[in-house]
């Protein structure tokens, strides 16, 4: 996992940043699910994999659980791949100032699989120090803008 966040140049920023703010609680990942999904709406992005659902969740779950405070702030934005393609960069900051560290699961273990995770599906990933915490990022290629459907000839 990268230390330094990803450089600003390709964001686009006339469809700006989307920021929400949760409760850090077992409801986290479900509202910052439904931030996302508003968000790729609004940017006429398709996820059809679900995998920024599910990068999203296990990094707010793990703010939830490791942040050691009360809210998790949200700070989703959307960019073009070098070949084009859609992608978003998701920012999750708690007031932890403890950096996550990867750990190898258990195979019998129901959690720690977190970071493998986000590894394995991001794009790239990182965190970085915050004067009341940190911020962990990641950016996923997603699918393409979703189309709009074309008026019909003569309506």
């Amino acid at each position: 996992m990268a230390t330094t966040p990803p450089a600003d140049a390709g964001h686009d920023q006339a469809d700006g940043i989307i920021r929400a703010e949760f409760p850090a609680d077992l409801t986290s990942a479900r509202h910052a699910r439904s931030a996302l999904r508003r968000a790729l709406a609004a940017w006429r992005i398709d996820d059809p994999s679900g995998d920024a659902e599910l990068l999203v969740s296990e990094v707010i779950s793990n703010a939830a659980e490791h942040g050691g405070g009360r809210r998790i702030g949200l700070a989703l934005s959307h960019h073009y791949e070098p070949g084009g393609q859609a992608g978003i960069t998701c920012e999750v900051t708690d007031s932890s100032p403890a950096l996550p560290r990867p750990r190898q699961a258990a195979p019998d273990e129901e959690r720690g699989r977190g970071m493998a995770i986000i590894a394995a599906l991001a794009t790239a990933s990182g965190v970085r120090a915050e004067p009341a915490g940190k911020t962990t990022w990641f950016t996923l290629a997603v699918g393409e803008r979703i189309q709009e459907p074309e008026a019909e000839a003569g309506a």
